[in-house]
This record gives structure tokens, C-alpha cells and sequence, in this order.
């Protein structure tokens, strides 16, 4: 059964104070807790109401495998940086590091009937570059509460460092593509055509309609990141942080204690 309007607006309530006090949320209560992706999408966007600074710009998308309908999550403009980056380990309640692929648009993709092509959205994409996305949480109880928690706190998202990348981004063959993390100048995970579902492409395609129906669409100079070629690694604070695709670009942050 869905949640009713009541307990969106009480679920939205305990996430923006987590936001607004920087505490996690202790306890999630049953009655609250996500049915739906449905569900998850009213949360999101009765915190991105308050939370952002406007319309959204920059998006996560991400799913386990091919064969799994994908996920959309906002991610709000005020942690959105340039490599390189700085953030206080001390704003973190942990610092997970994902490197990954961004999709930067260069025209609009706005609400329609029909549903758009594979072609129509690789025709909008002016660049891909390489990122790393911080996962942090507001969620204390994470590694153990239901997953769609976690997609109604915009899939555990901290912040997201664009670096370069390429606009020949249909040269690329995903099959090929070496994924990098460097934790303070050393090597500490490498993965080569490891994508979860193959070609992250297909998920800016899945996201570009699912948003027609949802915000309206994509716009110009809008961002879909689509998950990590690394797995998630969690580092100290104190660390330095580089995620590298090499022949397409590279991410940097600093964590300073």
C-alpha cells in the first residue's frame, strides 16, 4: 500500500532535519518506510522543494544489473564541485568514494508524449566526464534498513566532483574503459569494463524519460552521473582522492581532518 500524502510529508520532515542539524536520522519508523519507488520519488521531491536552490541540475542513475528497472536520484547544486575539490571530513558522517561517468547535455530534452530514442539522447549529450561521487547519508541505520530508504534519501548521495572527459564520448567503448580510485597517490582499485549494466549510457536514456513524466525533462548543461566503476571504498580523513578513466579524464578531492 502507498504511502498516504500524511506520512510523505512526515518521512520529507525527519530528512530535512537531518539536513538542517547534520545528525542522522537514530530510528526509522515502520510506518514510514518507503513501498515504492513511487514513494521514494514523493520524498525526494518534497525534500528537493526546500533542500535545493531551484530546479535541479545534476542527477544520480544507477541499477544492480540490465535486467533491473533503474533508479533516479536528485543531486542538489550546492554539492556539486570542480575538481579539483575540498571538503571538511568533519561535515561527513562517512566518506564513500564511487568513480564514475557523468553525462553533461547540451540541449533540452523536455516533457512529451512520445517517449524519446536512444538516438534523440545520445544526440543531446555534448560530453562525458570522468567523477567522483561522495556517499554520505543521512540515514544512521544504513547498511541495515530497507533499501528504498536509501533511494528516498536520493541513494545516499554527499556531494559530486566533476572533473574533465572528452566529447568524443561515442568513441568510447564501455567494454574497454578502465575505471580508477588513487587514495593519496597509490592505486586501490581498478576495473576495466565493469559497468553493472555494461554501457552506462542506457541509463542516461532510461533517466531522460523517466523525467519527461516527473520535472518536466532534462535542460541544457544538465548532469546524469550513472554509477561506479569501483565499487564503493571508504577512505580517512586526511585523504586525497583521485578517480581516473585514462585517455578520458580525471576527478580530484581532498578530505582535510
Amino acid at each position: 500500500m502507498p504511502l498516504s500524502e500524511s506520512q510523505v510529508e512526515q518521512a520529507s520532515a525527519l530528512l530535512l532535519n537531518a539536513y538542517r542539524t547534520g545528525r542522522q536520522i537514530e530510528a526509522l519508523p515502520a510506518e514510514l518506510e518507503p513501498q515504492s519507488f513511487e514513494d521514494c520519488y514523493a520524498i525526494q521531491d518534497r525534500v528537493a522543494a526546500t533542500q535545493s536552490n531551484g530546479r535541479i541540475r545534476a542527477w544520480k542513475t544507477g541499477a544492480p544489473n540490465p535486467q533491473t528497472t533503474p533508479y533516479g536520484a536528485p543531486i542538489f547544486e550546492q554539492v556539486v564541485l570542480q575538481s579539483p575539490a575540498s571538503i571538511p571530513a568533519e561535515q561527513l558522517h562517512m566518506i564513500g568514494i564511487e568513480v564514475e561517468l557523468c553525462y553533461r547535455l547540451d540541449r533540452d530534452l523536455p516533457a512529451r508524449e512520445r517517449a524519446y530514442s536512444s538516438d534523440e539522447v545520445a544526440g543531446a549529450i555534448e560530453e562525458v566526464q570522468v567523477v567522483v561521487e561522495v556517499v554520505d547519508t543521512r540515514l544512521r541505520q544504513w547498511q541495515d534498513c530497507a533499501e528504498l530508504w536509501k533511494l528516498a534519501d536520493n541513494q545516499i548521495n554527499g556531494a559530486l566532483v566533476l572533473g574533465s572527459g572528452t566529447s568524443n564520448w561515442r568513441d568510447l567503448d564501455p567494454a574497454q574503459l578502465t575505471g580508477q580510485l588513487l587514495v593519496n597517490g597509490a592505486l586501490q582499485v581498478e576495473g576495466t569494463g565493469c559497468h553493472s549494466v555494461g554501457d552506462p549510457f542506457t541509463l542516461v536514456d532510461w533517466l531522460a524519460n523517466h523525467l519527461t513524466g516527473r520535472n518536466g525533462g532534462l535542460q541544457r548543461g544538465d548532469l546524469v552521473t550513472t554509477g561506479t566503476w569501483t565499487g564503493m571504498v571508504f577512505v580517512q580523513p586526511g585523504d586525497e582522492v583521485i578517480g581516473r578513466f585514462p585517455g578520458v579524464g580525471e576527478a580530484r578531492i581532498r578530505f582535510p581532518a
